[in-house]
């Protein structure tokens, strides 16, 4: 291609873009709360593509900052389990018995919370579809009044 590359500042977005630009990365790395490093990590991943997305609101901070909290804490609970086994052997006075660990049910719960947290945010495909439904019809609503 020739000539220059373009400056940042030269560039423009087209509206509608799921692009994140520069502007809603650094708003993102200016709102994120205070996260273990782990969830740290996956809030830089995930937030500029939300703001990019108009999911990440002020308001919401909290809730997409527990959602990365938990997508780590899964992470590390998998590692955990993937090392140690997803069960022990006790030997009581009823012989030998295999027992569940705990990290098991606290990745159960973990899951359960995170799928919870995924469809509010519309992070998977039926979700979104849901999402961009809502909108369309919000906006047909408004148009009515019109003709």
């Amino acid at each position: 291609m020739a000539g220059r590359k373009p400056e940042l500042s030269n560039v423009h977005y087209l509206p509608g873009s799921t692009q994140a630009t520069s502007e809603q990365i650094a708003k993102a790395h200016e709102y994120k709360p205070e996260l273990p490093p782990a969830a740290g990590v996956v809030w830089d991943r995930l937030a500029p593509e939300m703001m990019a997305l108009n999911r990440l609101k002020l308001h919401y901070i909290d809730a997409f900052g527990e959602y990365c909290y938990l997508l780590a804490r899964i992470a590390e609970t998998r590692k955990t389990l993937a090392e140690e086994g997803e069960t022990y052997k006790i030997i009581g006075r009823n012989g030998a018995q295999i027992k569940s660990r705990p990290e098991v049910a606290q990745l159960n719960d973990d899951w359960r919370k995170l799928s919870r947290l995924t469809s509010c945010f519309g992070l998977t495909p039926s979700d979104e579809k849901s999402l961009i439904s809502s909108i369309q019809n919000n906006l047909i609503d408004e148009f009515a009044e019109f003709s």
